[in-house]
C-alpha cells in the first residue's frame, strides 16, 4: 500500500466507529461497563439507553444520597455532580433502545 492513503486509511477506520461514542460526555463510559447498550434477557443490571433522562437523574441522584443503597451505583453516583449526571442522562435518553 502506498504510505500516501495511509492517513486517510485510519481517520475512515476511526470515523466508521460509532457515531454516538464521540457524543459521549465524560463520565458516560463508566456506565457503559455495566450497562450494556442493547437489552440483556435476564440481566440484572437495567439498559438505560433510550430511558427517560428524568428518570436516570432521580436514580443517581438516590444513589448518591443513600436513599438507594447499593454496593457499587452509590460509589459511582458520588463522583458525579448535578451538571455532570444530567449530561450523562441526557445522552443516555438519547442513545436508541
Amino acid at each position: 500500500m502506498h504510505r500516501a492513503l495511509l492517513p486517510g486509511l485510519a481517520s475512515m477506520i476511526l470515523l466508521a466507529g460509532p457515531a454516538t461514542a464521540a457524543d459521549a460526555p465524560p463520565g458516560a463510559s463508566s456506565c457503559t461497563g455495566c450497562h450494556a447498550p442493547k437489552k440483556v434477557a435476564d440481566s440484572v443490571i437495567p439498559h438505560i439507553a433510550g430511558r427517560k433522562a428524568e428518570d436516570i437523574v432521580s436514580f443517581m441522584r438516590e444513589y448518591r444520597s443513600g436513599a438507594w443503597p447499593s454496593s457499587v451505583m452509590g460509589r459511582i453516583a458520588k463522583g458525579f455532580d448535578d451538571r455532570q449526571t444530567e449530561a450523562i442522562a441526557a445522552w443516555f435518553a438519547a442513545q436508541p433502545e
